[in-house]
C-alpha cells in the first residue's frame, strides 16, 4: 500500500491544488485510495499484437522528435486539458516518489510535469527499461542481417564460451521471453558463469524473470561489432549510438558495464524522460523513424505479442510487458478497444504504448523508495493511465501508419 506523506500533501495544498481534496473526489468513485489500490489487482489486461498497417509509409502528424519534442494544446489532438490537469495533480498524490509524467499524443507533448527537484534535463537510471532498448537493438541486428532471427542459438553466436550441454539449445527468443533458465539469483552478469552453470529449468520451458540473462544479447552484439559488422564501431555502445541512439536523438549519459566489460543488458542505461519517450515513439511507429525503417517490418508486432503468462494482469513479449485484456475508452466517436504494452523499470520507470490512441505515457520515479513494491507499481501505473489519461481522450484518431 502506498503511503501519501503528510508533508507532501501539505505542500501541494499550499500551491493551490490539494491532493486531499482531489483524492476525496477520487474516493467518491472507489471510497478511498486504499480501496482503489486494492482493486487494481482485480484488473485484467491483454496480450496485444498491433493492428497498424505496415504497407503505408505516412508522414508523422508533427515534426519527428529527433532534435526536440514539440508541444501542443491538448484540444488540438483531441484531448481535454482540464482532465489532463487533473492527471498531473493526482499523480504525485498516488506516486509521492515520482520524478516525471509525460503524455504524448500524435507525436506531440500535451502534458509534461516534473517533481522532487527533477527537470526535463535530468538523466536518471532507467533500470529494466534497458531491457526493451536491448531487445530493440537485437531487432536492428536482424534488420541489418547480422543475425538471422530470434530462433538462432546462443551457443552459435558466442562460440568462444564453454557452454553447459543443457544450454546447447538456448535461443535468443528464450532470452527475450525470460525462458532462458537463467535466474537472477546468480547475481553477476558474468557470461561464462551463466553459460557454464546449471539451468534452473530447461531453456524455453518456464518463465523466470532474469536480471542477468539479457546481458547475453549485449555480449552477442558486442562480439558482432568487434567483427566489423558496424563499420568503425568497435563495441556494442558504438553500435547502439550509430543505429539507435543517434538516429532517434537519444542522449545516453551512462551505460553501466558488467564484469566482462560489456554494457549491462538488463539494467544499465541512464537518460532523461524525454529520451526514454523516443523509444516509445519508435515502437508506436512500428520501428520507423523519419524516412528510415529502423526495425524489421513486423518486429514490433512480434515483440509486443503476449507470449508468456506472468500473472492475471500481464504477460511478456520480447523484453517488454503486454496486457491480458483490453480497455474500453469512450470518445466522441464511440468506444475504442485499447490494447497496450509497456516497458517497465524498477519502482516506476515506465513507457506505456497505446497504439489505438496514438498515445504514449512515460514516467520516471525514485527507485530507492522501498515502499513501492516493484511488482505492484506497473499495475497501479496502468490503472492511473486508464482512469486519468484515457479519460482525457475526447476524440479518436487513427493510429500511426493507418489512413
Amino acid at each position: 500500500m502506498i503511503q501519501i506523506q503528510k508533508s507532501k500533501v501539505k505542500g501541494i495544498q499550499q500551491k493551490g491544488h490539494s491532493c486531499q481534496t482531489r483524492l476525496l473526489g477520487f474516493s467518491s468513485h472507489k471510497k478511498r485510495l486504499g480501496s482503489y489500490i486494492g482493486l487494481c489487482t482485480l484488473l485484467t489486461f491483454a496480450c496485444v499484437s498491433r493492428g497498424a498497417s505496415q504497407t503505408q509509409m505516412l508522414q508523422a502528424p508533427g515534426p519527428w522528435p529527433t532534435t526536440a519534442w514539440s508541444a501542443t494544446a491538448p484540444e488540438s489532438v483531441g484531448m481535454d486539458s482540464a482532465a489532463l490537469k487533473e492527471a498531473e495533480q493526482i499523480y504525485p498524490c498516488i506516486f509521492p516518489s515520482g520524478y516525471s509524467l509525460l503524455v504524448i499524443r500524435n507525436g506531440q507533448l500535451v502534458s509534461e510535469s516534473y517533481f522532487n527537484g527533477q527537470t526535463a534535463e535530468t538523466p536518471n537510471h532507467i533500470y529494466s527499461v534497458t531491457k526493451t532498448f536491448v531487445a530493440t537493438l537485437l531487432g536492428i541486428a536482424v534488420k541489418q542481417g547480422w543475425i538471422d532471427g530470434v530462433d538462432q542459438r546462443v551457443a552459435v553466436l558466442l562460440p568462444e564460451y564453454s557452454i553447459n550441454p543443457k544450454f546447447a539449445e538456448l535461443t535468443l527468443e528464450d532470452v527475450l521471453t525470460h525462458r532462458s533458465g537463467i535466474g537472477s539469483s546468480r547475481g553477476s552478469a558474468d557470461i561464462s558463469l551463466m553459460l557454464e552453470g546449471e539451468p534452473q529449468s530447461p531453456p524455453g520451458t518456464a518463465f523466470e524473470y532474469s536480471n542477468i540473462a539479457p546481458s547475453l544479447i549485449t555480449a552477442i552484439l558486442d562480439r558482432l561489432a568487434k567483427e566489423g559488422v558496424a563499420g568503425d564501431k568497435s563495441d556494442v555502445s558504438g553500435l547502439a549510438q550509430e543505429y539507435l541512439f543517434g538516429p532517434l536523438g537519444i542522449g545516453v549519459s551512462e551505460w553501466n558495464k558488467g564484469s566482462n566489460g560489456v554494457p549491462d543488458g538488463a539494467n544499465g542505461l541512464h537518460m532523461t524522460t524525454r529520451d526514454m519517450a523516443r523509444l516509445g515513439y519508435l515502437l508506436l511507429w512500428d520501428g520507423r523513424w523519419e524516412d528510415k525503417q529502423i526495425l524489421p517490418m513486423g518486429w514490433v508486432k512480434e515483440a509486443s505479442k503476449y507470449r508468456v503468462e506472468f500473472d492475471r494482469q500481464k504477460g511478456y513479449g520480447y523484453l517488454n510487458w503486454v496486457r491480458r485484456q483490453s480497455d474500453i475508452v469512450q470518445t466522441a466517436q464511440g468506444d475504442i478497444e485499447v490494447q497496450g504494452y509497456f516497458a517497465y523499470g524498477h519502482r516506476g520507470q515506465f513507457i506505456g504504448v497505446y497504439p489505438e490512441l496514438d498515445l504514449l505515457v512515460v514516467t520516471m520515479a525514485d527507485a530507492t523508495d522501498a515502499t513501492r513494491d516493484t511488482y505492484f507499481v506497473p499495475d497501479l501505473l496502468h490503472d492511473f493511465v486508464r482512469r486519468f489519461v484515457f479519460s482525457a481522450v475526447k476524440q479518436s484518431n487513427n493510429p500511426p501508419g493507418q489512413k
